[in-house]
């Protein structure tokens, strides 16, 4: 670890700390989910499997052998010293697994994110520890104009976590990220600078004011025609992909979608993407998110019809590898109208089905609300048969 920078990264709801997280994936920092590595650490044969069921008992197991969210959390919820005792079990070998990570990580910049940083002891492992913060008011504005949270709801989620106060006094760093999308890309490339400065020796230098962000441009397009994808490359999207994935994504709709910088970049902070080349050239996209074990994919965009049964579906195939590697129980698909209906035939064909949100499960459907876009279809696919684990 001494040749390695540890940030740990921590913010209450709607505050932005997902964003941020994204920015700094961008500048080349590898990320630790210390939140979703509990989902992994409780799979039957895991690490701390044996020590839950030794603790609770046989009555948290599902008919499939698997630890079952729901029943634990009656449990520990209804035990005032169980989630202590529950956390006993889980925390030590959360710790563990981050250590493994952290030295098995390729970057010099190692991102440690997780709610209970500090509660959880999490932040002594780290050189740095960052909480992103914004005013009670834009969060409750956050939750109801994006997650579609009622008033009360919302208010009731903010109230629900610690203190953002208690949070800042602890931090290293403190990013307030109220204000405008391209100042807390700056401040956070800022901050970044300076840790890697630190580590070297060098003085950080004053701080400079980021210049208003240019216009997408389109990377001009080589003719369709004459594009190959007998051997395509799929990688995560970069900020210099931002031109072309705007350009493919108004030829996906028929140019009735043009996005701007502000629109790209938000979207590129706000969800992974993923893009494939046919050389140079970006012949495909694809974005996505996961949240308490749902996946959610939308911006599946590709340059010519006939591409789908090939760029399509190692694009796809990609993404349900990294949702796989979460164990994310359903896949949630958003196909804007505009779109047409190429998108929504390649999905069904791998075993999506168009759905409405209300007839999903609660959990599922309070996931679909969250992130379907207006004039959307929404598709979905089981990708476990069991629910191994639902949020308690």
């Amino acid at each position: 670890m001494a040749d390695k920078i540890v940030v740990g990264l921590t913010g209450n709801i709607a505050t932005g700390k997902s964003l941020v997280l994204r920015m700094l994936q961008e500048l080349g920092a590898t990320v630790i989910d210390a939140d979703k590595l509990v989902h992994l650490l409780m799979r039957q044969g895991g690490p701390v499997y044996q020590g839950i069921i030794d603790q609770f008992g046989k009555y948290v197991l599902d008919e499939s052998g698997q630890i079952s969210r729901p029943r634990l959390g009656k449990i520990v919820f209804s035990d005032p010293d169980g989630m202590a005792k529950l956390e006993a079990v889980t925390h030590p070998a959360v710790r563990q697994e981050i250590l493994k990570r952290i030295a098995d990580a390729q970057t010099q910049v190692v991102i440690v994110e997780a709610i209970k940083l500090f509660e959880a002891g999490l932040a002594d492992l780290c050189q740095s520890n960052w909480v992103v913060v914004a005013p009670p008011e834009l969060q409750l504005k956050r939750l109801v104009e994006r997650r579609k949270m009622q008033p009360d709801q919302a208010k009731q989620r903010i109230k629900a976590q610690s203190s953002q106060q208690e949070k800042a006094a602890k931090a290293d760093v403190v990013i307030d990220n109220s204000g405008a999308l391209a100042k807390t890309w700056a401040t956070v490339k800022q901050r970044h600078a300076a840790l890697l400065q630190a580590q070297a020796g060098v003085a950080q230098p004053p701080p400079v004011e980021e210049p208003a962000p240019a216009p997408v441009a389109a990377k001009p397009a080589q003719p369709v025609a004459d594009i190959d994808v007998a051997d395509i490359s799929i990688r995560r999207a970069k900020r210099d992909d931002l031109g072309a994935m705007a350009e493919l994504i108004s030829i996906g709709t028929d140019g009735a979608s043009t996005l701007d910088v502000s629109d790209m970049m938000e979207a590129l902070f706000s969800r992974a993407y993923l893009v494939a080349l046919a050389g140079e050239y970006v012949v495909g996209m694809i974005g996505w998110q996961t949240e308490n074990l749902v996946a959610g994919l939308q911006d599946f965009y590709i340059l010519r019809d006939d591409f789908w049964s090939t760029v399509g579906l190692k694009m796809l195939k990609k993404v349900h590898e990294e949702i796989d590697s979460l164990s994310c129980e359903v896949a949630l698909a958003f196909v804007l109208n505009q779109a047409g209906s190429k998108p929504i035939e390649f999905l069904e064909s791998q075993e999506y089905e168009q759905f409405e949100s209300k007839r999903l499960i609660p959990d599922w459907q309070e996931a679909a609300q969250e992130w379907q876009p207006e004039d959307s279809i929404l598709l979905y696919k089981k990708t476990r048969e069991q629910r191994i684990m639902v949020p308690m």
